[in-house]
């Protein structure tokens, strides 16, 4: 894909722009570096060296997830889940593995991306690396979730996502909680037969697992064991750029109305346009930059050449309002719903009893940690206040990554993520397993 003149000088303005804004509101101070970094590769280049640059050296997979799994000698289905507000979510489903292709008696578990994520990065790393073909080897039938709005689940009943202000983004991380999560375990157990499962959920993947024990008991009931990833319930303490959002006051519709009123970061040509300038050559730091300028960057577990992948599939898309969402938590300390602004709005999302109050008291569900010590969206302050709320997490099942520089999207596709996280994770899943 090339970019025109014009989307590059699109690009280059948002970026300076929001830069100036931040810089100057003196709200940027702790990761000036990583924005001063990104501009001045910015300016060291002349619109002539943006358009030369077009020509990227190819990502290792641009391919939608089941062709990326098929692609790799593996077997993929895909599946349609309805929510109970119109949503029509895709699964992705690995039944068996390429080597171990036995498909009788295999226990199921169901894994949830996060923010701006999707089923996609669960399977971009090589087949010895990525969790999907490691679980699908270990002997699970694995499905992938798809929340509303990204890349796989841009469909309803009757909105228009390209409408931006037709009602189809009128959602957050509450909607995915209270309905995606179950439509989409359903439609996993009506499909397998299973009678329960276990969950993995990484970020808002475990965000959405959480809030959902407010609205569906019934369905944490059917999860044997939850592995929650780089969680995330409190964001008092969150270190990403998500908190300068929540601390930009005058600036903030200003900013966001740049990134569209409903879908925020769409994976689209803008996304395409990125990766083809940056993931390449000696620019590859600002690719690195600007895929991990949320979620902090860990350089030494950095495989560089994922990332032209990782670029084109990731931000996968997502609604501006679950931005806010994070950052209005982070403004009131609380874990709780999205306040829509006004009484109407908040009674047409939340009903009569309006914004909810998540209760963490309310996860029975067993549940396994997994945690990074340098997480800029789950902060050690923030994971210390959840384990203290959280009534059941399994003895020993409270995992901190030995690595220190260990980060929030590290565990998707850190080089050690197989030996620091995904091997405790599947002895953990073994011994659930071994309990039935």
């Amino acid at each position: 894909v090339t970019c025109s003149m014009d989307k590059v000088i699109r690009i280059f303005v948002v970026v300076l722009s929001l830069s100036f804004l931040l810089k100057t509101s003196a709200i940027c101070d702790n990761r000036n570096g990583a924005i001063e970094h990104l501009i001045s590769m910015f300016e060291r280049q002349s619109q002539a060296d943006f358009l030369r640059s077009s020509a990227k050296k190819q990502p290792r997979h641009n391919l939608p997830t089941d062709e990326i799994l098929r692609s790799e000698g593996y077997p993929a289905e895909i599946h349609y889940a309805v929510t109970d507000d119109g949503y029509i979510l895709t699964l992705h489903r690995i039944p068996h593995g390429k080597s171990n292709r036995d498909e009788s008696g295999r226990p199921v578990v169901f894994l949830q991306h996060g923010l701006l994520s999707s089923s996609a990065d669960w399977v971009i790393s090589t087949p010895s690396k990525g969790l999907g073909y490691l679980l699908a080897e270990a002997g699970y039938d694995v499905w992938l979730g798809n929340y509303r709005g990204n890349t796989y689940s841009r469909n309803h009943t009757f909105f228009d996502p390209d409408d931006q202000t037709g009602g189809f983004w009128d959602f957050t991380w509450d909607e995915m909680a209270r309905y995606d999560i179950p439509a989409e375990i359903e439609k996993v157990l009506e499909v397998t037969g299973a009678a329960d499962l276990q969950f993995i959920g990484h970020s808002m993947g475990s965000t959405g697992f959480l809030a959902m024990h407010h609205y569906r008991k019934d369905i944490a009931e059917k999860i044997k064991l939850a592995h929650l990833l780089a969680p995330i319930a409190y964001t008092e303490h969150m270190e990403s750029p998500i908190s300068w959002i929540a601390g930009l006051g005058p600036y903030l519709n200003t900013i966001l109305s740049w990134f569209g009123i409903g879908e925020f970061l769409p994976s689209s040509l803008l996304l395409d346009c990125w990766a083809s300038l940056f993931c390449h050559g000696f620019t590859q730091g600002i690719c690195s930059n600007i895929i991990f300028i949320m979620c902090g960057y860990d350089e030494p577990q950095m495989n560089s050449t994922l990332l032209p992948t990782i670029m084109h599939h990731t931000p996968a898309g997502a609604s501006t309002h679950t931005f806010l969402h994070y950052a209005q938590e982070i403004l009131s300390g609380k874990f709780e719903g999205y306040d829509w602004g006004s009484d109407k709005e908040n009674f047409n999302h939340h009903g009569p009893n309006g914004i909810p109050t998540y209760s963490l008291q309310d996860v029975q569900t067993p549940v396994a940690l997994y945690w990074g010590q340098n997480d800029w969206l789950s902060s050690s302050e923030d994971l210390l206040r959840l384990t203290s709320e959280l009534p059941n997490i399994v003895p020993g099942m409270l995992e901190i990554v030995a690595f220190p520089g260990f980060n929030h999207l590290d565990f998707l596709w850190a080089i050690d993520a197989d030996r620091y996280v995904y091997q405790p994770l599947l002895h953990n899943m073994r011994e659930v397993e071994k309990q039935d």
